[in-house]
C-alpha cells in the first residue's frame, strides 16, 4: 500500500503533466478540475497541522465551474496557473520529511539528507564540482550508489555499519570483524516480577541497570467480567518491611541493584493475566525507559 508521500509524488506528476497541456493551449477544463480534484484528495492524507489548515483554505477559494456555453473545451493558457498553488502545497509537505545535516573538513564536505525511511550521504571534495551519492535503504538495510554521481572509490576507503538492537546493545560491523560497542552513558534497567511476601501477592521492582532510577509511573492492566481495569501503583514497602504492620510509601529512586514491592496489585483476571507497564528514567543520564511484562495472576474468574 502506497504511503502519503509516493501518492504525492504520483499526484504531482500528474497535475504537472495536465498543467503543461494548459500551457500549451490543449488542456480540457474538465483535466484541469481533476487536477484540482486529485490535489484536494491527497492533501486530505495530511498529518502535519499548518498544512492542513493551508490546504483547507486553498479548498475554499478553489471553485470548479462548469464549461463556458460557446462550447470551448480547452482552458485557457493562463489558467495554468491556477494550479502552482497546489504543487506548492504538496512540495512544502514533502520537505517536512526531510532531515537535514551536514559535516566539512579542509578536504571534504558531507551532507545527509533522511527522506522517508531512505538516508542520502552526499560526499564533495573540497574545490571538486561532483559528489559521490550513498543511499541507506531503510527498509532493507541495503547501501545503494546513485550511478549518476562520480564513484564512490574515489573518495570512501571503508563502510562501516552499527547495529542498535533492542536489548540496548550496539554492535560495530566491519568487513572483518563484529564487535559490542561500550555504552558512553549509563544504560538504565529495570525488571518486574510477581512474588508472595508475608502471605501477600506483590510485585517486585528490580533495578538491574547501572545507574539509580527515578520518576516512576508503574501501570497495571488487567480483565475483569465487566471489562479492561487498569490502576496506577502508587505504594510500595522496602524489602525489609514487614508488610503487616509497615506503612506503604511513594517510589521516588530506587537506588541500582535494590528491589522494592508493591502489594495493591490485582490477584485475580479473566485470563489469570495482567500487564504491568514500568516508565522511569536514569538519574544520571537522563534516558528515559518504558517496558511492558506480561505476568500471572495467582487466580482466574470461573
Amino acid at each position: 500500500m502506497a504511503n502519503i508521500y509516493e501518492k504525492i509524488d504520483t499526484t504531482l506528476k500528474e497535475i504537472r503533466r495536465i498543467q503543461n497541456l494548459i500551457k500549451q493551449g490543449v488542456g480540457k477544463h474538465e483535466e484541469k478540475d481533476m487536477a484540482i480534484q486529485i490535489a484536494k484528495d491527497v492533501t486530505a492524507l495530511f498529518t502535519n497541522e499548518i498544512l492542513k489548515r493551508k490546504a483547507e483554505g486553498l479548498k475554499a477559494k478553489t471553485v470548479i465551474k462548469n464549461l463556458p456555453k460557446s462550447g470551448n473545451l480547452f482552458a485557457s493558457e493562463k489558467e495554468a496557473e491556477q494550479l502552482d498553488v497546489w504543487i506548492e502545497l504538496l512540495e512544502e509537505y514533502k520537505e517536512t520529511r526531510k532531515i537535514k545535516s551536514e559535516l566539512s573538513s579542509e578536504k571534504v564536505n558531507i551532507q545527509s539528507v533522511v527522506d522517508g525511511e531512505d538516508q542520502h550521504i552526499f560526499i564533495t571534495e573540497k574545490g571538486s564540482g561532483e559528489h559521490t551519492h550513498l543511499i541507506l535503504d531503510g527498509g532493507t538495510g541495503e547501501i545503494r550508489i546513485d550511478p549518476k554521481d562520480k564513484s564512490p572509490h574515489d573518495l570512501i576507503k571503508s563502510v562501516q555499519a552499527k547495529l542498535e538492537l533492542k536489548t540496548g546493545e550496539t554492535v560495530q560491523i566491519t568487513k572483518t570483524a563484529l564487535s559490542f560497542i561500550e555504552p558512553e552513558t549509563p544504560q538504565p534497567d529495570v525488571k518486574v516480577y510477581t512474588a508472595r511476601k508475608d502471605d501477600y501477592n506483590v510485585l517486585e521492582i528490580y533495578n538491574n541497570g547501572d545507574e539509580d532510577l527515578e520518576d516512576f509511573l508503574i501501570k497495571a492492566n488487567w480483565t475483569q467480567p465487566e471489562g479492561t481495569q487498569e490502576r496506577i501503583l502508587s505504594q510500595f514497602n522496602d524489602t525489609t518491611d514487614y508488610l503487616v504492620m509497615s506503612l506503604p510509601k511513594s517510589l521516588n529512586m530506587l537506588k541500582m541493584g535494590t528491589r522494592v514491592y508493591a502489594i495493591n496489585i490485582p490477584s485475580i483476571s479473566v485470563d489469570k493475566k495482567i500487564k504491568i507497564t514500568v516508565s522511569c528514567k536514569g538519574m544520571r543520564s537522563g534516558k528515559k525507559i518504558e517496558k511492558v511484562f506480561e505476568l500471572e495472576t495467582p487466580n482466574q474468574y470461573q
